[in-house]
């Protein structure tokens, strides 16, 4: 009798444990996981969590620290501000309004470098003049003036050809075009000439200074101000020489007594 009991006890207990377990996965399944942030969970040590978290797997791990993803979208989105209709006015309204036209606001968002929109058709290749492009490099006066020395030649050959024509000419019109082409292209043969040797005085400069410096000594610079009294010395030399200074200071006083008649006209 002993035994049949305690057999029927072990069965019903063993039903009792089993609808108490399928009761029990029905109410997980039906109640959120607990998280482990609540009162039971927070003094767990690490290794019990990661032994959790293997027993358990990632998804109901992740679930049970941070809860749902429908409960995390909820915590982290916010709600949008509702935006703000402008009133409508009807045609009556605006029409009968004396107040003027509507103002609009100049302000505009203005991208960060490099962030604005590209251009359409960016892929095609632009043309680029080199003269403005920083990609060829620097510019110099005594390199070009070396590799364009030809030019110079032409100019000589040019002034030849026009003071033949001028020469041979009857007509006045024509004249006055050959003095002012052959005025012009002597101008610019002087005007290089001129370059040229501040060029050959430059370069005479560095390379003292460069001896200088192997020799172990200070190098010695030039004032701007006794550069240019020594130049203005030299032209009047050379103008001397020609037999062309009368003519050249004449014509610096006609320009002097021109700029202080300017001077007195506009005082009066």
């Amino acid at each position: 009798m002993d035994s049949s009991e305690n057999n029927s006890d072990s069965e019903y207990s063993n039903e009792n444990e089993d609808a108490e377990s399928s009761s029990d996965v029905a109410d997980s399944s039906d109640h959120a996981v607990p998280k482990l942030a609540d009162d039971e969970y927070k003094e767990m040590p690490f290794e019990d969590l990661l032994r959790l978290q293997k027993k358990l797997g990632s998804r109901v791990y992740n679930e049970a620290i941070f809860g749902k993803t429908k409960e995390r979208k909820q915590i982290t989105t916010q709600k949008p501000k509702p935006v703000k209709k402008p009133k409508e006015t009807s045609d009556q309204e605006s029409s009968d309004s004396d107040s003027g036209p509507e103002e609009v606001s100049s302000k505009r968002k203005v991208p960060a470098l490099g962030m604005g929109k590209a251009e359409k058709n960016s892929s095609i290749a632009r043309p680029r003049d080199p003269r403005f492009d920083p990609r060829q490099g620097y510019f110099s006066g005594r390199q070009f003036r070396n590799n364009y020395s030809f030019i110079n030649d032409l100019r000589s050959k040019e002034l030849r050809k026009l003071k033949n024509k001028l020469e041979a000419t009857t007509n006045t019109e024509e004249a006055d075009r050959l003095k002012f082409l052959i005025q012009r292209t002597d101008n610019q043969i002087r005007e290089y000439a001129k370059q040229k040797a501040q060029d050959k005085a430059r370069l005479e400069e560095k390379q003292q200074a460069r001896i200088a410096v192997q020799e172990g000594k200070r190098p010695f610079y030039e004032r701007k101000s006794t550069k240019q009294a020594r130049a203005l010395v030299e032209q009047y030399d050379k103008l001397k020489e020609d037999g062309s200074l009368a003519k050249h200071i004449d014509k610096r006083r006609k320009k002097i007594s021109a700029k202080d008649r300017k001077k007195l006209d506009f005082a009066t």
